[in-house]
């Protein structure tokens, strides 16, 4: 488990096309979660592909990010809350 653990960790760091972009605004937390979800499924297609189960990967990123509002924006958005 902790091998592929440290894998997991290793292909989100690796690859920029495994990401969740911490950048975009979202007018509702309602956008903000969908978005998120979508990132979520295709993150864990690409990590599944490398030979991960669909639920490590998903644990990874339901630990590591989650939409919050940022009242001097006005916005939600997808921001990094854990640690690699």
């Amino acid at each position: 488990m902790i091998k592929k653990t440290i894998l997991l960790v290793a292909a989100l760091l690796s690859a920029p096309a495994i990401a969740h972009p911490t950048g975009i605004p979202y007018s509702s937390r309602g956008d903000c979660e969908a978005a998120y979800a979508e990132y979520n499924k295709l993150d864990r297609e690409r990590l599944s592909g490398m030979g991960f189960t669909p639920g490590e990967a998903q644990k990874t990123f339901r630990d590591l990010f989650a939409c919050q509002y940022d009242t001097s924006a006005g916005k939600w958005f997808i921001v990094l809350i854990g640690e690699f």
